[in-house]
């Protein structure tokens, strides 16, 4: 493909005039566990087979521009899925998931916003919430995930019934000896639960659709709340709430289901030091909404050595078509990789990683954690194959690559209304932080492996990697929008970037190939970021620290 140089100010210009606030319906589950004054509505139906049966309470808020479909019946409404999550002895767990509620009214409550109507009606008007108790809410009565396409929010209609007994089939399924207190000391518990809808996706909301919210297990029959719900946060958002430890990080399959309706995903993990010359480390990967979904999960790592290796997927039952095989552990060169037995060729049923699931993976070793690259295989085929996500694991051969300057800390050139960010980011956005750009993989032309990732920039905003041959002002950089310009002369257009949730964003390009690099160059390489709300001095845009790179063979 040719690339195309450009100015840095009329690509600036463009993204900010083009790209505004959400617009189009926009539901979120706005509460989960709450039915009106109730803060404890998760309801537990009995067991069977050492397997309990739950249900929760969702409601729904519309925090966008326009009503939302709401139909009983036919393929117009909203779906439901609700999921319950363990962290103990550092693993985060995926304990269970239910059959999804098909949505069949809504009301408009008041609590997320100003908005108005009257009755159970066919829409959900903007500002308007709707609480589905938790035995409205029951999976018995629902439908399967694998009638439902995540990355468009559609799904068929009319959906098959749950088979199985008829005290848990169909509902939020989870091992007792998982949820009993006694065989599960100071575990931590959390529930999660989104909406899915067509014109939802349709208008690119799909990335807050889903909630958490902690919970108190005091026995198997008996659980209440246990503190607020964080909406339009995943359950990994839970993880990294509850050990401060834990780096979350995002990625993006960008426009997988037509332009704008991204697929999300997010990795998080975390290593242990135990202090004899070993460290756990832990990992786990949410699908919020990729149709595609994962076949295997990739770190970085040396040759190292390996124990206590485990690795958890959450059960599909009542009649889901999925396999339930465990993903299998192998160690390629430079890695570690846990995978699904069988591709989408052999079995489009195969044990991927679906939407609104987690799978998590362990191991101990005596190796500490470096910087390095993660690598997603994705399950169906689709817009990619792979996505990439800057992550550390054991004795990471090819670490970090080339050398970051230009910061906006201020060590260097003021910044613009010196709002200057912490040590070795960008200037200070309005989050209260600067960006952090950094590089890993290989400075290798012919191998093309590097990656450019940023963390710290604005969650939802549209960014942009872009490489330029000089140092602007002798490498310290000169003021442009909030930031810094630190890259410059002959600049080339990499790659627009999406901010996840966790304020980060990579590439998942050739950089040496799509910036016509030759081995003996070098280069240099910052990221352009839109702030529109509360801009430290009112430009709308930023910048991050910038990173030199001498390209070899």
């Amino acid at each position: 493909m040719m690339n195309k140089t450009i100015l840095l100010a009329a690509v600036a210009a463009a993204l900010t005039s083009s790209l505004t606030t959400a617009q189009g319906p926009d539901v979120i589950a706005f509460r989960i566990g709450f039915d009106g004054g109730n803060s404890n509505d998760l309801h537990y139906y009995g067991q069977n087979g050492g397997i309990a049966a739950y249900s929760f309470a969702t409601q729904s808020c519309n925090v966008g521009s326009s009503s939302l479909s709401w139909n009983s019946g036919g393929t117009s409404h909203p779906v439901i899925s609700q999921n319950m999550f363990r962290l103990k002895d550092g693993r985060f767990e995926q304990l269970g998931q239910s059959w999804l509620k098909h949505g069949f009214c809504a009301l408009c409550e008041g609590g997320c916003g100003n908005g108005s109507g009257s009755g159970c009606a066919s829409q959900l008007f903007v500002g308007c919430a709707d609480t589905y108790w938790a035995t409205l809410n029951d999976g018995g009565g629902g439908g399967p995930k694998y009638t439902v396409n995540p990355v468009s929010g559609s799904h068929t209609h009319p959906d098959p019934s749950p088979s199985g007994n008829n005290t848990i089939r169909g509902r939020l399924q989870c091992a007792v000896s998982d949820m009993d207190p006694s065989q599960n000391p100071n575990a931590e518990y959390l529930i999660e639960g989104g909406y899915m809808a067509a014109d939802d996706a349709a208008n690119g909301n799909s990335g807050n659709n889903m909630s958490w919210r902690l919970i108190n297990v005091l026995s198997v029959s008996n659980l209440s709340g246990g503190g607020p719900t964080n909406a339009g946060e995943t359950a990994l958002h839970g993880w990294r709430n509850l050990d401060p430890s834990v780096t979350l990080v995002g990625m993006t399959n960008a426009n997988e289901g037509g332009s704008g309706r991204h697929g999300y995903f997010y990795v998080g993990y975390t290593a242990t030091d135990n202090g004899d010359g070993t460290f756990d480390y832990s990992y786990a990967v949410e699908n919020l909404n990729s149709t595609q979904g994962a076949v295997s999960f990739e770190i970085p790592a040396g040759a190292v050595s390996l124990s206590n290796v485990w690795f958890n997927d959450v059960l599909y039952h009542s009649g889901e078509v999925q396999d339930n095989t465990d993903w299998v552990m192998t160690q390629p060169a430079g890695g570690i990789k846990f995978s699904c037995t069988q591709t989408f060729a052999v079995n489009p049923n195969a044990n991927a990683l679906n939407w609104a699931t987690v799978y998590s993976f362990g191991f101990t070793t005596n190796a500490a954690p470096v910087a390095g690259t993660g690598v997603l295989t994705l399950f169906e085929p689709g817009t990619g194959s792979l996505l990439t996500a800057p992550i550390e694991g054991p004795g990471t051969p090819g670490p970090s690559t080339g050398v970051a300057f230009c910061f906006g800390d201020g060590s260097g050139t003021t910044c613009p209304c010196n709002n200057h960010g912490s040590a070795g980011q960008g200037c200070q956005n309005s989050t209260g932080s600067g960006a952090t750009l950094s590089a890993s993989g290989s400075n290798s032309v012919s191998g093309d492996t590097v990656v450019l990732g940023v963390t710290g920039a604005v969650s939802g905003q549209p960014g942009l990697f872009f490489q330029g041959n000089n140092a602007v002002n002798a490498g310290l950089g000169n003021a442009f929008g909030d930031g810094l310009r630190c890259a410059g002369n002959s600049t080339i257009r990499l790659q627009v970037g999406f901010v996840d949730g966790a304020g980060t964003t990579v590439t998942s390009i050739g950089i040496a190939s799509k910036g016509a690099v030759s081995a003996g160059q070098t280069k240099r390489y910052q990221f352009w970021y839109r702030d529109p709300v509360f801009s430290p001095c009112l430009n709308g845009f930023n910048l991050s620290n910038a990173v030199e790179i001498v390209w070899g063979m």
